[in-house]
């Protein structure tokens, strides 16, 4: 296993990078109805299984992904080269329900890694471990037998994808469900008693990935910690350990809906998007924003709306969010995840500078409560003007000379200069009700 300086370097790249792109493309974008289709509504594989010639990738798709997601500020996107209905994006050795033998008859992992590298993003493989096609993944007790099979049909994948793409930056495995552990309700089956860890052989699975991609980072859903946790569809860390590493994956649809869902009527809006992506970073993860691309590969109108409106906000407010950490002004800790100015907005920091993305915004004047050492200069990073800072009662800070209405339709951002690093401080008495002295 390698040491925790090892992973350190490894994650350097990860922790400043903060926003990614997931992507969750197959033959079920042919029909618009999700990815989990086969599964949620009983089909035979018999129904199920021609809709890979349905599926016809556009030339030039890899390449307009890769625009797209540099354009939202994406500094790195993860792909699902196999998802749990058992298809895969790549030519494998395995079988022929594959994208090579198909209809798009070509290798569609091999040009999106191509056009990723070419765009300068780091790239990830999403590979699930999951394969609804196999029997024995339902009925495990009259299909023992396919155990060994299932097991190294996924060794021999994630060897094909760690060996002919050249250098990988993320696998990211999902679906780490040992037989009969349906993850859907409704479902009567009775799972196997072993670990995920054990079934799938993750052990030896893990170092034959490190082996081969010694720089990668792999997450935590094939049973076994290993570099990052995976939050999904909320914002927070799984674990109570403040230094351990994490990504927030996210849908725009609030429906299990990963895929391309043709009609999709309940969404977040760009500022949701924006408010979960910050509220991610100042608590120390990343977000891993979701898209369905439809089967010929573009972006559907409504996730590619949002992600022009991220990127345009990150052109002007990058700063805030790239290479930023959550340094002492949430006291992690003690679970105290709002700390101060938390009516108004988000704090993400940079060794002593500070930025308040406002979500509420104050108006012209802006206090700043419960937050030390003292503050040295502010800017509305928004449009570069400098504001004026006075010190109050209390320890507060006093910032004028923002505009009467809110200057970016997302969210305006304040820089702030601390004579330190900015940390909470806590008030423990009533000394603040009379304006006391020594506060």
């Amino acid at each position: 296993m390698p040491t925790d300086g090892d992973t350190e370097r490894r994650l350097r790249w990860f922790r400043d990078a903060r926003f990614g792109l997931f992507v969750h493309w197959g033959i079920y974008a042919a029909h618009g109805r999700g990815e989990q289709v086969l599964c949620r509504d009983l089909m035979p594989l018999e129904d199920y299984e021609p809709w890979a010639d349905e599926f016809r990738p556009a030339a030039g798709w890899a390449d307009a992904l890769a625009a797209a997601a540099v354009d939202a500020g994406a500094r790195y996107v993860v792909l699902t080269a196999r998802h749990h209905d058992g298809y895969c994006l790549f030519d494998t050795a395995t079988h022929d329900f594959n994208a090579a033998r198909t209809g798009p008859g070509r290798d569609l992992i091999a040009e999106y890694v191509d056009a990723a590298r070419r765009a300068g993003l780091k790239v990830g493989l999403y590979y699930s471990l999951l394969n609804w096609r196999w029997h024995a993944y339902w009925d495990p007790a009259n299909y023992a037998a396919e155990f060994p099979a299932m097991v190294d049909e996924i060794h021999t994948q994630i060897r094909e994808l760690m060996s002919h793409y050249g250098d990988l930056d993320v696998l990211w495995y999902d679906g780490a469900l040992v037989p009969g552990d349906v993850a859907h309700g409704m479902w009567g089956g009775k799972p196997i008693r072993q670990h995920p860890a054990d079934f799938f052989r993750t052990t030896e699975l893990n170092a034959m990935v490190r082996k081969l991609q010694p720089h990668i980072l792999i997450n935590n859903r094939a049973g076994l910690s290993e570099d990052f946790g995976t939050p999904e569809q909320r914002v927070g860390g799984e674990e109570h350990d403040a230094d351990r590493a994490w990504e927030t994956c996210m849908t725009l649809n609030y429906a299990p809906g990963w895929g391309y869902l043709r009609h999709s009527l309940a969404n977040k809006s760009a500022a949701e998007v924006l408010f979960n992506l910050i509220d991610a970073v100042r608590l120390g993860g990343n977000f891993l924003f979701n898209v369905g691309p439809r089967a010929d590969g573009t972006i559907d109108h409504r996730e590619a709306d949002v992600l022009r409106r991220i990127g345009a906000w990150l052109k002007t407010h990058g700063e805030a969010v790239y290479g930023t950490r959550p340094e002492a002004i949430y006291d992690l800790s003690r679970g105290r995840v709002q700390g101060p100015a938390f009516h108004y907005g988000m704090w993400t920091c940079k060794g002593r500078t500070a930025y308040l993305t406002l979500f509420y915004y104050p108006g012209e004047d802006l206090v700043i409560a419960k937050v030390q050492p003292g503050i040295r200069s502010a800017t509305l990073l928004t449009t570069g003007e400098p504001l004026e800072v006075k010190p109050l009662s209390n320890r507060r800070t006093l910032i004028t000379g923002l505009p009467a209405d809110p200057p970016d339709p997302l969210a305006p951002v304040v820089k702030v200069e601390f004579d330190g690093p900015p940390a909470a401080f806590i008030t423990k008495d009533a000394k603040w009700l009379d304006a006391a002295e020594g506060l």
